[in-house]
């Protein structure tokens, strides 16, 4: 029963530093982590054939189980749980503030779609259920953050850069977060559609949550409490937003996580001894200020020219590959399953050039014509003679009937070479893109990258 937050699913679809080498302190993490994973998997598995609310309760135990293994590895290597990241420390009130703030954001950044587009109803959860989720999330925060966060980042982060360090910590998370029982038995649509939906956007909220942690010096209370909030929000709200496709509700998603990046990056700022431990900032107010300015001020050159560069490419592949392929344009994104189970919605065909003698039957061509809406990618059904041109009757390999006009090859823009999955996407709906990048931006300009030293 796992959501896009890595936990419940809706009812309806500074311590002691390590000693040894650096490569031994990775042991126990990586421990913790599989642990951590197979008792999560091991709790969807059982919870597959129970009823919901027993369901629920193991999936809420599965979690909290997960806490236990940390406990566990604790006392085996002699620390205190404070050691080993479950800090709670920090003022109750600002934080809970701050923290609702987060939360309060990302549901105006989900929810104001749907005064655009419209908003649908969510049918409520049982009174049973509604209990589970509510007094659940709490639980699976805790233990989560535990982990992933307390444990696995913080640990990671006394052997690694920083910045591999948020990598590595949120990559765990979205593998735990993962339900690896449906992938065999999804689509290649629906298996990108979650894949998007559920590791990809963990992968992003492990980054923000993180982040969060460091920013509040290493303690928990404030991750917890968001993390509560967004597992509260994407579980009992009765309303959402009305999306398209689910390309817009996850680039909706995308912009959400990265307003709250941009409050947690500006909001809080590390104490200066954090800093320069973890970031390699100097010593001394002014040098420091003057050196944190420089940074920020060269981080952003760095990332204007990183996105400037791939702006440049994408432009100078769309001069370029219409010359090398000769078709114009020389891709196409698949918009229907018609053509399934040879090509999926959101695969992107490669074309090149059409030659008469190269288009026999069963050859895939894309062509436009009067009769269809947009450019078609189907095959070639028969070739019928009109005079000294050939005309070619198509058929999508998952339509019963043959497509109501014939096609001149004046029409055919060009013959499939090749075929790139899930890449069209990013064609057929311009906002995931732009979510996208925005993200990448603002993970390139927030996160910090400085290696830094590690602790002594």
């Amino acid at each position: 029963m796992k959501g896009r937050h890595g936990a419940l699913r809706p009812v309806v679809a500074g311590a002691n530093v390590d000693a040894g080498s650096p490569r031994a302190g990775l042991v126990p993490i990586v421990v913790v982590v599989l642990a951590a994973i197979s008792l999560v998997q091991a709790g969807l598995y059982a919870a597959g054939d129970l009823p919901l609310d027993l369901a629920l309760l193991v999936s809420v135990a599965a979690e909290a189980a997960t806490l236990g293994v940390v406990v566990l590895v604790c006392r085996l290597e002699g620390r205190s749980l404070r050691e080993c990241g479950l800090i709670l420390r920090g003022p109750v009130g600002p934080t809970l503030l701050f923290a609702s703030l987060l939360v309060f954001v990302y549901l105006l950044a989900e929810t104001y779609p749907g005064f655009l587009l419209g908003f649908g109803r969510v049918p409520s959860p049982g009174v049973t259920s509604f209990g589970l989720l509510l007094l659940g999330a709490p639980v699976t925060a805790l233990a989560q953050e535990t982990v992933f966060r307390g444990y696995v980042f913080r640990r990671l982060s006394r052997a690694l850069p920083l910045t591999a360090a948020l990598a590595l910590s949120a990559v765990a998370f979205s593998l735990e977060s993962t339900d690896f029982r449906l992938l065999p038995s999804l689509s290649a649509v629906s298996g990108a559609q979650y894949l998007f939906e559920v590791p990809v956007a963990n992968f992003v909220l492990g980054l923000l949550l993180a982040l969060y942690f460091y920013k509040e010096r290493w303690s928990l209370l404030g991750p917890v409490a968001t993390r509560t909030g967004l597992l509260w929000a994407s579980t009992l709200l009765p309303i959402g937003a009305r999306f398209t496709n689910w390309e817009t509700g996850f680039a909706a998603l995308l912009l959400a996580y990265g307003a709250l990046m941009v409050l947690v990056a500006v909001g809080l700022r590390e104490p200066r001894l954090q800093a320069r431990q973890y970031l390699g900032e100097p010593i001394g107010p002014r040098r420091h200020r003057f050196r944190h300015r420089a940074e920020a001020r060269r981080q952003v050159r760095e990332t204007v020219l990183a996105v400037a560069v791939v702006a440049l490419a994408g432009a100078a592949t769309t001069q370029i590959a219409p010359v090398v392929t000769g078709t114009s344009p020389p891709l196409l994104a698949i918009a229907t399953g018609s053509m399934v189970p040879t090509f999926h919605r959101g695969d992107l065909v490669v074309l090149e050039h059409a030659r008469v003698s190269a288009i026999t039957v069963g050859t895939i061509i894309a062509f436009r014509v009067g009769c269809l809406p947009a450019p078609t990618v189907h095959r070639v059904y028969r070739i019928l003679v009109n005079g000294s041109a050939p005309v070619y009757q198509t058929k999508g390999d998952a339509n019963l009937a043959p497509d109501p006009c014939s096609v001149p090859f004046h029409d055919v823009v060009g013959v499939e070479v090749a075929v790139l999955p899930y890449l069209g996407f990013f064609v057929l709906d311009p906002l995931l893109t732009a979510g996208v990048l925005v993200l990448v931006v603002l993970i390139m300009l927030l996160v910090p990258r400085r290696p830094g030293r590690r602790p002594t």
